[in-house]
This record gives structure tokens, C-alpha cells and sequence, in this order.
């Protein structure tokens, strides 16, 4: 299944029970885009639509993000879900408020992560070995603690090693990056993490679409006012795979230049190509094959999407939730 991604301006429409789009532009044709194989929908363009084209998403379940001039992302259509069931709303309230029960989920998620992090900084630790050290020694401690801000405050002082580390790898190709900063970005590599991960935030919350999971809860992080917060969880595991290797090849092969960045007084952020060329990355890897079993490869879209079925089986008492750890690095 593949993300469609919507640069120009124009008219959705439902025309003939398909999905047809009329660009603004005279010089350019309108189109019919088959819906088959199309699991999501991310608009960063000027659109306008009817209800009848949200009719149209709602019977073919295709969740829509919608994103802002600076790639920022305001809002989403979530179809309704017809494949959700009370037996695993009722089992994700109670792992949540057992907090024995959703340490275990916080923990495994966590570790994985960091896992994935090390693998990483281990393709680069000739220039990491300092941060990689650190990391793989307070990464046990995350199995001490009893509680989800004591678990959180582990993962924050492993995230910082784990950035410093990456500044020390982009800073061959001219980048500054010392700390993750957000909302807004100062630097080019935090303009990239941001926009990286809210398009991974998406891509999985579309994942989670597809199974029972109800995406309001989530183990790892906190629900407080969000709609949604299961897709934060599972998407720390890729994050580091998926979003920050991409980040890695496009520098070091100078694909991403300073020149693609918009530098105001509202922070730092990617021109539309340069969210196209970093988009088309990201695609790329979640396209990527991966042997999860023995003798069978599947992309790392459909990787995500057994992280989730893994999760029920948790959930439901059938075998423990074991995170994706990419290359094995222990």
C-alpha cells in the first residue's frame, strides 16, 4: 500500500466512485488516481474539496493528513473505523491503568529504540564511539525504573547522547547541530527531524488504522489533550532506521544543501523540493525489504504494521510484545 502526496493546487473530486483531481494550473491535465493501493493521503498544497469526496475517503478508509506552508502539520480526516472492537478497548484501558502492565509495553518499546539508535551510531563510531559508550551503559537502567517520568527522564539523557553523536556526524558535511530543538526548529537538522517524524508519526497512525489498536491509547507516552498518541509509541522504534537514516544519507551525500532551507523569524524549514527529495527518501526506506522471518522479507511499512499485530497478541495474552531491532546490535 502507498502514501499518496499531494504538492499541487487544485480539486479533489469524486467523480465516477473514483478519486479525481483538477490542478489550478491550465497547463496541466486532470487526472483519475486509483485508490487500490493507496493506504494514506498527505496534502501540503492549496486544495479544496466537497463531501462528497470525504464520502469517498470515509468508504475506501483512507486517512487524510493536511500540512501547512511550512510543512507543519494541522489537521488530519480520520475515517470512522470499522475494524475496531470494545474487546481491545477495554484491554488497552486496562494495560494503561495497570502501570505494571504498561511499564512492560513502555520498557520493550524504549529498549528497541535505543537499540535501533545504536545501530545507527555504530555505522559511524569512529567519530561516536564516546556517545555509543555512554549509551550502551545506562541503557539497562531503563529495566530499573518503576515509574513512566523515571523511564522518560532515562530515555531524555540517551536522546541527548544520542543527538550529540549525530551532530558529530553531519558536522563533516558543514551542518551545526547540538540539541533537538522543535517547535520551531533552529537548525537545518532539526528542520529535518521535525518534518521526518510528523510524516512518521502519520504514516504509522495510517498503520494502526488498518488493525483493531485504538489509537487514543497509547503505554509509552501520555494521552493528555491529544486525539491521538498510540502512533508516538510506535514510531520511536523506526524513528532512528527510518527518519534519521534518511537524514544521514541525504547530508552525506550532499542531496540536502544549506540552500534548501528557509531561514525566518519563525524558525527553520524545507523548501517544497527539499520536502519532496526528503519525502521521496523516507518512501524509499519504508519500502526497503527486511527478513523479519526466516526466509521471508517484507517492506518496513508492513513491518510497522506487524509491530501493531504483535501488540494485540500482547495485549491479548498471546505472546510478549517484543520491539523491531534493526541489524541485531545488543
Amino acid at each position: 500500500m502507498e502514501t499518496l502526496y499531494i504538492f499541487t493546487d487544485g480539486e479533489l473530486k469524486r467523480k465516477n466512485h473514483a478519486l479525481y483531481f483538477v490542478p489550478k494550473s491550465k497547463d496541466s491535465k486532470p487526472f483519475f488516481v486509483p485508490l487500490k493501493n493507496i493506504s494514506s493521503i498527505m496534502i501540503f498544497s492549496e486544495v479544496s474539496f466537497n463531501k462528497k469526496f470525504l464520502g469517498l475517503l470515509a468508504k475506501e478508509g483512507i486517512p487524510t493528513f493536511f500540512y501547512g506552508y511550512y510543512g507543519e502539520f494541522i489537521g488530519s480526516f480520520y475515517p470512522p473505523e470499522n475494524n475496531k472492537t470494545g474487546e481491545m478497548i477495554v484491554l488497552q484501558f486496562q494495560y494503561y491503568y495497570d502501570l505494571s502492565k504498561r511499564l512492560e509495553i513502555a520498557k520493550e518499546i524504549l529498549e528497541s529504540a535505543v537499540l535501533n539508535m545504536l545501530w545507527v551510531l555504530n555505522g559511524y563510531k569512529e567519530i561516536t564511539s564516546e556517545e555509543l559508550n555512554y549509551i550502551v551503559k545506562i541503557k539497562d537502567s531503563l529495566k530499573k525504573q518503576n515509574n513512566i517520568p523515571a523511564l522518560m527522564a532515562i530515555e531524555g539523557n540517551i536522546r541527548k547522547a544520542y543527538y550529540k553523536a549525530l551532530g558529530k556526524i553531519v558536522k563533516r558535511k558543514g551542518f551545526d547541530f547540538d540539541e533537538r530543538l522543535k517547535r520551531p526548529p533552529k537548525d537545518e537538522i532539526n528542520a529535518l527531524i521535525s518534518f521526518g517524524n510528523i510524516i512518521l508519526y502519520n504514516t504509522v497512525l495510517a498503520e494502526i488504522y488498518k488493525t483493531s489498536l485504538e489509537p487514543r491509547i497509547s503505554f509509552l507516552h501520555e494521552t493528555n489533550k491529544r486525539k491521538f498518541s498510540l502512533q508516538l509509541d510506535i514510531a520511536e522504534i523506526f524513528k532512528p532506521i527510518i527518519v534519521d537514516k534518511a537524514i544521514l544519507k541525504l547530508v552525506n551525500k550532499k542531496e540536502i544543501k544549506k540552500e534548501d532551507f528557509n531561514f525566518n523569524n519563525n524558525g527553520v524549514f524545507l523548501y517544497e523540493d527539499a520536502k519532496k527529495k526528503f519525502i521521496n527518501e523516507i518512501e524509499e526506506r519504508l519500502n526497503k525489504k527486511v527478513t523479519i522471518y526466516e526466509n521471508q522479507s517484507v517492506t518496513f511499512k508492513t513491518v510497522i504494521r506487524h509491530e501493531c499485530y504483535k501488540l494485540i497478541r500482547h495485549l491479548k495474552g498471546v505472546e510478549k510484545f517484543k520491539g523491531f531491532v534493526m541489524g541485531g546490535f545488543i
